[in-house]
């Protein structure tokens, strides 16, 4: 039987992108499917959404709830303690989207609703309509003191309408259980996805210069789409640059440097930019990925079977890269410095592409999407 399945996230790639696999399964499997999101973010996501998809516009950007936040805590929203997060994420973002939200929403009219671990205004939602819900990670999970603090801030957005918050009906957890905290309990059913890299539902069209010398192991750098600082980028590049190897670079977007993160740069004899590219196109090319933690970029390039070197930035790119490095596929520095020795010893010794070819295996084995899908529309 046909259902409306509605799909609620932060309005960011890294908390959207990781749904968009279970998005696309639902649509094939002939559900209807919709995302509930910023209209701010409607023209960015489009073309990484199957087309059918509904886009249900509510609430604000990032950098307006994150400000208010801040405001409210007088916190530095880009070096957040576990309580600025549950302001940014409970509070902030759910009082100035809940509304419209459940507006949208009641219209929309969902059997089902989906949410990402950090977003508190599906649950919220469903809530409020009286259908069940299922929390969908995007990688490996938030330590409790963040998900626990999210939940206790959101929960007082329950009182006024006088609604209690109700438990979510599985967890579907796309992360391998190499990265996974290995006492991690969500304390409901966990329901195992195949993770995938970032792809379109068309692949972009990529002119990309060979090498001069293609015989070098090829390196891609890429900083996300959130912290990729054009400072930060222009010393990661230069780091790897410097060991001899070839580097494809991706050019990102920033809340602080939007504008300036965009600007071209100029291509080397072993160095590649390109602009924003699905993951999985430029991971074929790859040998070896340096990146900032992002959740995408470690689980996508665990997929490829390719290790890391990492160089968090902030939010949760400290736990992942902590993760990654625990599993043996990745180095983990902790500035531009420690980018060369880093790159040299991946690249030097089997153990971390093994490692990481182990952990794209077990990824292979895991349920597709589809699987999943059809597991949550038919109990």
């Amino acid at each position: 039987m046909s259902m409306k399945l509605l799909f609620s996230a932060t309005p960011a790639f890294g908390h959207i992108v990781p749904l968009v696999p279970l998005m696309r399964a639902a649509v094939n499997a002939g559900h209807t499917v919709g995302l509930l999101s910023s209209a701010g973010f409607r023209d960015a996501v489009a073309e990484e959404l199957p087309p059918e998809v509904e886009f249900l516009a509510a609430g604000v950007m990032p950098e307006v709830f994150s400000a208010e936040a801040g405001r409210r805590t007088g916190a530095d929203v880009f070096r957040p303690t576990p309580s600025t997060i549950g302001e940014i994420f409970g509070g902030a973002r759910v009082d100035l989207a809940v509304e419209e939200s459940v507006g949208q929403a009641t219209e929309w009219a969902p059997d089902l609703v989906v949410a990402e671990p950090f977003d508190a205004v599906g649950p919220l939602v469903a809530a409020r309509l009286g259908v069940g819900w299922h929390r969908a990670g995007i990688g490996p999970s938030l330590p409790a003191v963040i998900t626990d603090e999210i939940e206790r801030v959101a929960e007082a957005r329950y009182e006024r309408p006088h609604l209690r918050p109700v438990a979510a009906l599985s967890y579907i957890d796309p992360c391998p259980r190499q990265l996974q905290e290995p006492d991690w309990s969500p304390g409901i059913p966990v329901r195992a996805v195949r993770p995938q890299a970032h792809r379109r539902p068309k692949e972009v069209a990529l002119d990309l210069p060979g090498f001069d010398d293609r015989g070098k192991p090829t390196v891609l750098v890429t900083l996300g789409t959130i912290f990729s600082d054009p400072d930060t980028l222009s010393a990661a590049v230069a780091a790897v640059a410097g060991t001899g190897v070839n580097v494809i670079a991706t050019l990102g977007s920033s809340l602080r440097h939007s504008a300036a993160s965009r600007t071209a740069r100029a291509d080397s004899a072993n160095v590649r930019y390109v602009p924003f590219v699905p993951l999985d196109q430029l991971l074929e090319r790859a040998d070896l990925v340096v990146g900032a933690g992002g959740v995408g970029t470690v689980v996508g390039t665990l997929a490829h079977g390719l290790p890391m070197v990492l160089w968090p930035q902030g939010a949760d790119q400290p736990i992942n890269a902590a993760r990654a490095a625990a599993s043996g596929a990745s180095i983990t520095v902790g500035s531009a410095a420690g980018i060369s020795p880093a790159v040299a010893a991946v690249l030097g010794q089997d153990a971390y592409r093994h490692r990481a070819q182990e952990i794209a295996a077990d990824i292979a084995g895991r349920p597709p999407a589809a699987t999943v899908i059809a597991e949550i529309t038919h109990p």
